[in-house]
């Protein structure tokens, strides 16, 4: 697993408190997502870098390469990203890799259309002592105002999605309306089913940008959880693909989409195993 803190560049903050200092020029998305990271600070901005977690996927440089056509594409992004790091052409190697890390961290932020001069925001900050959530809105003249600040747990998530249901002797429970003490279907070590008490539960606010798993099964049954959440024998969901077996039916499509949630949910059992049926599927605890 790999995170990100970058390099401090401090803009100045209006005496008003929160709102920055407005402007005439009118700025694409890309420079926008840089005013936020000078506002609140590069060496403060946390994200879940997608080539490492939840797992390695392959060289980066190697990944850079590939993806270069397609970033220098996109002009807006690809000149904020040139313009601000002083690079020119024809581009290195090394160029590449750079200009590829300021790609995923802009990816990182996004941003929300909310009319039509303004973009609302959502990211994590290291602070000290703790990490931050902010959000807000910012207009196309840089002017930003944020509107909420509460502590975060700064961590990349392998957790299950909110709406996520766990089965229980009184039938199917939301993960994120579980609570200590009460009773889920656990395996016991010899995978046949037996209640178990909750022992913890856990709620993570999710970095800008997180991505999960939505897994189907040819049987019909469905979850989304973190592409990093364990299976029951060891896998991770990031590593299933269509025809491979689970829990006596097959994978039929797992694909990573976008979460749109802003927590994800884990809990911890009592017995050997610690797994629970999440939407019918068995997974394993990441608490233990």
């Amino acid at each position: 697993m790999r995170y990100h803190l970058g390099v401090v560049v401090l803009l100045g903050v209006a005496a008003a408190g929160c709102m920055a200092t407005p402007s005439t020029t009118m700025y694409a998305e890309p420079r926008l997502k840089y005013l936020l990271l000078d506002h609140y600070g590069e060496d403060r901005f946390f994200y879940c870098d997608p080539d490492y977690y939840p797992i390695s996927r392959g060289d980066e440089q190697t990944k850079a390469l590939e993806a270069f056509p397609a970033i220098q594409n996109n002009t807006a992004e690809f000149d904020a990203i040139v313009n601000r790091a002083g690079l020119q052409p024809p581009y290195s190697d090394g160029a590449k890799l750079a200009i590829y890390r300021e790609h995923k961290r802009l990816q990182a932020i996004p941003l929300t259309p909310a009319g039509t001069d303004s973009f609302t925001y959502s990211m994590q900050l290291s602070t000290e002592g703790e990490g931050r959530r902010v959000s807000g809105a910012i207009r196309t003249d840089g002017s930003i105002a944020e509107r909420r600040s509460e502590a975060a747990i700064l961590t990349c998530p392998i957790c299950l999605a909110e709406d996520t249901r766990i089965d229980s002797p009184q039938g199917p429970v939301p993960v994120s309306s579980l609570r200590e003490g009460m009773l889920v279907w656990t395996l016991d070590a010899d995978g046949v089913g037996v209640a178990a008490p909750v022992l913890r539960t856990v709620r993570v606010a999710i970095p800008a940008g997180h991505l999960v798993v939505r897994l189907e099964l040819a049987d019909g049954r469905t979850v989304t959880a973190s592409p990093g959440h364990p299976t029951t024998d060891g896998r991770t969901l990031a590593a299933l693909r269509p025809g491979d077996p689970l829990d006596g039916s097959a994978v039929l499509h797992a694909e990573t989409v976008p979460y749109a949630g802003d927590y994800v949910f884990d809990i911890l059992l009592s017995g050997p195993r610690g797994s629970y049926l999440a939407d019918g599927i068995p997974l394993n605890s990441t608490l233990r």
